[in-house]
């Protein structure tokens, strides 16, 4: 087989590999996780921060999509939206009273693929007097 043959044969596995992915390396779908972070706003002590950022693909794509599922008495202050399938990682939610809340994430990478739903409780404290 000619060099020009070998050449070309390779630069079209290379494109194939680019476009579909490798059969080697096949996508594996991303891990998510987040933290509550509290006392956020000095004003309003029930307000939290849900933050994905520490989601992780073991691929190395970029987490894309982040859907949040919780009650409905939780409302959301930021970004103001009906929904809670957000570009961005962090969600502000407003807790209407101390207590536990069970809030569910499920992140997609670049290339579409969704982890396994992370469900965790989240305990929010009783405002200082």
């Amino acid at each position: 087989m000619s060099i020009r043959r070998c050449l070309c044969l390779a630069m079209c596995i290379a494109t194939c590999v680019a476009l579909s992915g490798c059969f080697l390396f096949p996508n594996r779908p991303p891990s998510a996780a987040f933290v509550a972070r509290y006392g956020v706003t000095p004003e309003d002590p029930m307000v939290v921060d849900l933050d994905a950022s520490v989601s992780t693909d073991p691929d190395g794509d970029s987490i894309t999509r982040f859907m949040w599922a919780f009650s409905d008495d939780l409302a959301l202050v930021q970004p103001v939206d009906f929904s809670a399938v957000r570009e961005v990682p962090v969600l502000r939610v407003r807790c209407p009273n101390e207590g536990a809340y069970t809030i569910t994430l499920v992140v997609h990478d670049a290339r579409g693929l969704g982890s396994t739903p992370v469900t965790q409780t989240i305990i929010v404290p009783a405002p200082l007097p």
